[in-house]
């Protein structure tokens, strides 16, 4: 059965996927309240190629407390449903009693958390969201988070230039956004993150070591 041919849930999870993919962004985030805690969500595309748990599967979400961000539970999100692995996770991570984990919990959830969708994508986010997204937009290394240079991506076999991805414009932008806005514009340059925070650099740096080797 389509996602489309029963009652969409989600009202706005389309509208904000499609706001984000005209505003050429793979990754999202907004704050949900549940059970008298605050969350952070993380809304994240799946790339081209990456496997997905469902057909229907539209996004990975994950929910990461706000009174401690290096404590998170994952899931993906359909247009009806937030999907986790199983309710005993779920349970524990929200703090729900396990004698009402029964077969309509997650659809419970998710009648709530579809209040809390946004329907468009918003660029200007607080500090916190910032250093979450920037964290996880590549998905290599969480940790790298420190930029210390600008480089260019050489070519390809057909002699035309090789392309900045996506992540690492949406990083840079995050993180860096005065520094991306002065080379978001060449698509052959990408932008280099380390996590030694000794290792990064000012945006003056990082431009004047690039101007001599232009």
């Amino acid at each position: 059965m389509s996602d489309l041919k029963k009652d969409i849930r989600f009202k706005n999870l389309p509208l904000l996927l499609k706001d984000m993919e005209m505003k050429k962004w793979v990754i999202d985030s907004f704050f949900f309240p549940y059970k008298n805690k605050n969350y952070i969500v993380i809304l994240k595309l799946y790339r081209e190629n990456e496997k997905r748990p469902s057909k229907y599967a539209k996004a990975t979400v994950e929910f990461i407390k706000q009174e401690n961000v290096n404590v998170s539970i994952k899931g993906y999100i359909d247009f009806y449903n937030v999907h986790f692995d199983g309710a005993y996770e779920f349970c524990e991570f929200f703090g729900v009693e396990k004698g009402n984990a029964n077969r309509d919990l997650f659809e419970d959830f998710s009648a709530i958390f579809s209040r809390y969708i946004p329907s468009e994508k918003v660029i200007v986010k607080s500090s916190e969201e910032r250093l979450l997204i920037g964290r996880r937009t590549e998905g290599n290394n969480p940790n790298a988070i420190y930029c210390f240079d600008v480089r260019r991506n050489g070519k390809k076999e057909d002699g035309t230039p090789n392309g900045r991805s996506v992540e690492n414009s949406n990083k840079a932008e995050i993180l860096r956004p005065d520094l991306y806005k002065r080379y978001f514009g060449d698509t052959n340059l990408s932008f280099f993150f380390s996590d030694d925070p000794t290792e990064e650099r000012t945006d003056r740096e990082i431009i004047e070591s690039f101007a001599k080797r232009k």
